[in-house]
């Protein structure tokens, strides 16, 4: 079993080293598709539940938001405030599944009670274990997927063609004040800012 392990490791090494950064990525991101059409599918389950069960149906919302933008930006906006928000973004999403995670792990483990208690319901221990599982999977692929996105964005992120429109000689006469010496052999003197 050891040596599984360790030919598992250096297979996720070698392929790390030579693979294809943008395909481990795009992998990520699928898995994170599918297990937050999961977290959704349990999300809306446990909507009922007081006090946070619309906070669950928002985070599986924001889940599925977060991997449709993470997708359009490793495929096709590789432009350097993309990736960066994509980082910024995935930081968020990474803390938010784990609050989520801790917090409705706490309530599966929540006790039925016989009697009326305002503001509480345990309705669905095993939905709310759900939730808290794909929340847990959730939070260690996009750790991963955020890891590797900031480990690799000077890779990810494509400079060719932003500065395309900017000329390399400027014709304001402002841009180069200083560069043609007078008879005299002294600069000219700065105009002056008075009005």
């Amino acid at each position: 079993q050891t040596s599984t392990i360790k030919m598992d490791i250096t297979f996720i090494k070698s392929f790390l080293a030579t693979g294809n950064k943008k395909d481990f990525l795009h992998a990520a991101i699928v898995l994170q598709g599918v297990i937050t059409f999961a977290f959704v599918i349990s999300s809306f389950v446990v909507a009922g539940t007081a006090n946070a069960g619309f906070n669950c149906v928002l985070t599986g919302f924001l889940n599925a938001a977060f991997t449709a933008g993470a997708y359009y930006v490793v495929e096709n906006s590789r432009a350097p405030i993309a990736v960066g928000f994509l980082i910024g973004s995935s930081a968020i999403m990474t803390v938010l599944n784990l609050m989520t995670a801790v917090f409705w792990g706490q309530l599966s483990k929540c006790e039925a009670v016989s009697w009326y208690i305002a503001q509480y319901s345990c309705n669905h221990k095993t939905a709310y274990g759900a939730v808290c599982t794909f929340a847990v999977l959730l939070f260690l692929v996009q750790l991963i997927f955020t890891a590797a996105l900031t480990f690799w964005r000077g890779e990810i992120i494509n400079e060719t063609g932003l500065y395309d429109d900017i000329s390399s000689s400027s014709s304001h006469p402002a841009s180069q004040p200083y560069e043609t010496v007078h008879s005299t052999g002294k600069y000219p003197t700065p105009q002056s800012a008075d009005l």
